[in-house]
């Protein structure tokens, strides 16, 4: 994150047609020793009220300008996406926020440490920044005594930090439970519910207790979805919580409040089917229909959410387009339980774990099957769940290099995949129907449990289904991924077809 440096006098006030409000000598002399080393950026006419019109040296100096132009010791960024993309590439030293203004009011939201000396004085002004003591999500850290400068103007020097506050957006388990790692990691919590949410966040305002997840998680702030405007109040960092059928909603209702520099993380896994053999992940259609300079991330990997509410030890990956956001909700929800890698690898790690879903689906299918055979007290049929794992890893390797995934992305779902096929919702399914109950039956079942694997099998059958009419892959490569929608759809038995897996023509 950023930090800001800027003296204001009274009411916030910064500057005079373009010039400094007053004049300090130890201030300088404290800008210069905080900077020196380390990045400073700017906008055009900050610089050319500099010493000479000139990069301040011993600095790397950024400069916003809109326009083309080339300046000597400086790197110069043309908006504000650039901006930020150029200040967190950079590594190993402070990126210092110093003037004018609107650069001060645009880079804002990105700063976490406002060091700000305090001239109680007035001035005549027409330029100002925001006042942080009436912003919620700024506390004052640290307060020097009151000085005096050579001509009596009384100062003193404030530093503020950005609170660590995540704004939950969804009470399901999985962000429930990435919640109470939150806590843990010192951040603190808003957790706000859909308007499906009421009876959870009834119950969590009661005793803490999650009626879904059935386990207690740590006290933070509850809010019903009616109460949404005050829940983002100060908040630039969000989890979207909710399901793949509360996408649209989250798109729709959500999107729109979130202020330019907000950070979205997003635990939804799934892919949209676009129609025409390709898909969007998640994080890439929220951006899509988001305001300007709204960031997106997303978590992968093996991870249930009981287990991570009990403190397990867990390893994930948060991707992101920009890493630089990854790694700003790794620094929010990182413990010494929930392990964060990072990756920029967005369709990768998210097609690998929204696959996951339906391949946990059809390798459940042979725990029903033993079932039906052999008995429901039977031993695992540890042989055919292995033979239908190893083909589900065939599958979503190729599947994955379809989509353009990186190298590493099958990683993150074969772990994912091992852990939804030993427990959960989705192994409930595939048992039923591996014991042989109708699709219908088996969701009947399970009314009001969300099943992810339903949704993402059968958009990758309409895809596969696609991308075979346009003669760019062949059923036969993916006939697992074949069987388990064809099932779904009611087009197939139940009968895996043995003959076809294992790479077998």
């Amino acid at each position: 994150m950023l930090k800001l440096i800027v003296a204001v006098a009274d009411g916030w006030a910064i500057g005079y047609k373009g010039d400094l409000l007053a004049r300090i000598s130890t201030d300088l002399k404290r800008f210069k020793e905080l900077t020196t080393g380390n990045a400073v950026i700017m906008g055009y006419n900050t610089l050319l009220s500099l010493p000479g019109g000139k990069p301040l040296k011993n600095r790397e100096n950024i400069v916003l300008y809109p326009g083309e132009i080339e300046i000597e010791n400086a790197r110069v960024v043309h908006n504000l996406t650039e901006a930020v993309n150029v200040c967190f590439e950079i590594k190993d030293k402070d990126v210092f926020v110093i003037g004018g203004g609107s650069v001060y009011n645009q880079l804002l939201p990105y700063c976490d440490t406002a060091y700000i000396t305090k001239i109680d004085k007035s001035y005549e002004a027409d330029t100002f920044i925001p006042n942080l003591d009436e912003m919620p999500d700024w506390y004052v850290d640290e307060e020097s005594e009151r000085y005096y400068d050579t001509d009596g103007t009384p100062y003193r020097y404030v530093t503020y930090r950005r609170r660590r506050i995540v704004a939950f957006v969804g009470a399901g388990m999985m962000a429930s439970a990435v919640s109470a790692a939150a806590h843990d990691a010192g951040t603190e919590v808003r957790l706000v519910g859909t308007p499906l949410d009421d009876d959870i966040i009834d119950g969590l305002e009661k005793d803490c207790f999650h009626k879904n997840m059935k386990r207690y998680i740590p006290r933070a702030e509850f809010y019903k979805s009616d109460k949404l405007d005050s829940a983002l109040d100060g908040v630039y960092d969000v989890v979207c919580g909710v399901s793949s059928f509360g996408v649209d909603w989250f798109t729709n209702e959500i999107i729109p409040k979130l202020k330019p520099g907000t950070r979205v993380l997003s635990v939804t896994k799934g892919l949209l089917d676009n129609g025409d053999g390709t898909v969007t992940t998640y994080p890439d259609h929220f951006a899509a229909n988001a305001p300007q300079n709204v960031y997106f991330a997303a978590v992968g990997g093996a991870c249930t959410s009981y287990e991570l509410a009990d403190g397990n030890q867990c390893s994930v990956t948060y991707c992101a387009r920009r890493k630089w956001v990854a790694k700003r909700f790794r620094d929010l929800l990182e413990t010494d339980y929930y392990h964060i890698t990072v990756s920029d690898d967005v369709t990768g790690v998210e097609a690998a774990v929204a696959l996951k879903n339906a391949y946990a689906l059809a390798v459940s299918l042979a725990i029903g099957m033993a079932h039906r055979r052999d008995g429901e007290n039977c031993a695992e049929h540890y042989n055919t769940e292995a033979a239908l794992f190893a083909q589900s890893l065939r599958e979503m390797d190729g599947l994955l290099k379809l989509f353009g995934a990186k190298d590493k992305a099958l990683f993150v779902g074969a772990g994912d995949l091992y852990v939804t096929i030993f427990g959960g919702r989705t192994r409930r399914l595939g048992t039923l129907l591996g014991e042989g109950l109708s699709v219908d039956a088996a969701l009947e079942k399970l009314s009001g449990v969300t099943l992810e694997s339903v949704v993402i099998t059968k958009r990758m059958y309409s895809v596969l289904k696609k991308l075979c009419e346009k003669g760019e892959v062949k059923a036969e490569d993916y006939p697992l991924m074949y069987h388990i929608g064809g099932l779904l759809n009611n087009e197939c038995t139940l009968d895996i077809p043995w003959n076809k897996l294992n790479g077998r023509k």
